[in-house]
């Protein structure tokens, strides 16, 4: 009886396979008109330079000057970062039609988008030292992103709390992201820091999320936690994780309190009709309690597709926990 279930649930999952819905990010309104004259300081650089306005790399940044080259962004005009060192965070919120192009730049503190922001384009190449935060917003497109750990540059001194995608967020790409050495230490800083890269939130999970490259390095709790609906994931590279402590952590949504404390390679919950085309698994460090795989419950009519995935090194060893309501299906090993 069991088996034919799960025949009748292969057969339905596959016949609802080409139901997946295109995703379109709607891009800002780039609006090069926009009046900056009340905010030139260095009238040699050109409109939307933000040595224009008093922001320089290697630096100290002026708060006023920054909130008005924010408040320019917010208005429309495409602003642009020069190569180098920004001793500051950056706050998106309830904003839209913004568009920063980073030329390779790192920024010391965060990078957040809240409050219903949308319509918000990152171009060029960032590596952010503490967090990139993403809660209640839509249509944001990213070229290159990095999140590494440099403590004598970090804002705070302290490794990077990784990526979180959370409650409300929807249509968002990244052509590549890199994840390298997120914290993992027991005190307050990290409480919230489950995954490296953690796409959750109960009741209002992410929707539409794209990501072409995603590698994951040294994560220091979980590599991956993935929920939500119709994330499309291309090629994903985890090497080494659940590094750290499992001390004072903060739960993950629909997960029950305590299992975030056991740390995965990948863990897919409440996953419904997403895609990861190649998946590869590496490990050297030991992790007796973890799981190279954690496949979690969903709903078996909207399947998750894993279409290839390698594991080698100590995570070839690991148990993959798969949940008896799981709709994940894996396809092939490569």
């Amino acid at each position: 009886m069991r088996s034919a279930y799960l025949l009748f649930s292969l057969i339905l999952c596959l016949s609802c396979v080409d139901s997946k819905e295109i995703i379109y990010i709607v891009p800002p309104e780039e609006i090069l008109n926009v009046d900056d004259s009340e905010f030139i300081i260095h009238q040699t650089f050109t409109k939307g330079d933000v040595r224009r306005y008093g922001v320089f790399p290697e630096q100290t940044i002026s708060t006023n000057d920054f909130k008005n080259v924010l408040s320019l962004a917010n208005q429309g005009l495409p602003i642009y970062f020069p190569p180098g060192y920004y001793n500051t965070s950056i706050s998106l919120e309830n904003t839209s039609n913004v568009t920063i192009k980073f030329d390779e730049v790192i920024l010391a503190g965060y990078l957040q988008i809240t409050n219903n922001s949308e319509r918000v384009k990152i171009n060029g190449s960032v590596t952010i030292l503490d967090k990139l935060f993403i809660v209640q917003s839509r249509d944001i497109s990213f070229e290159k992103v990095i999140v590494k750990s440099i403590q004598t540059q970090n804002i705070y001194k302290q490794k990077n709390r990784g990526v979180s995608i959370y409650a409300g967020s929807k249509n968002i790409k990244f052509d590549s992201l890199f994840i390298s050495d997120t914290g993992a230490t027991g005190d307050d800083f990290f409480k919230h820091t489950a995954a490296s890269l953690q796409i959750h939130g109960w009741n209002h999970n992410p929707k539409n999320i794209q990501i072409n490259k995603l590698e994951i390095n040294n994560a220091g709790r979980t590599a991956l936690y993935l929920t939500g609906q119709n994330h499309k994931l291309n090629n994903i590279k985890i090497s080494n994780f659940g590094l750290g402590s499992n001390e004072n952590m903060f739960g993950l949504d629909d997960a029950k309190t305590g299992e975030e404390t056991v740390f995965s390679a990948l863990w897919i919950n409440k996953c419904n009709n997403c895609e990861i085309d190649s998946l590869d698994i590496y490990s050297t460090a030991p992790n007796k309690r973890g799981y190279s795989l954690r496949l979690d419950e969903g709903k078996y009519h909207e399947p998750t597709f894993i279409n290839n995935i390698r594991m080698n090194g100590i995570a070839k060893q690991l148990p993959i926990f798969d949940d008896q309501l799981t709709n994940i299906l894996v396809k092939n090993e490569y």
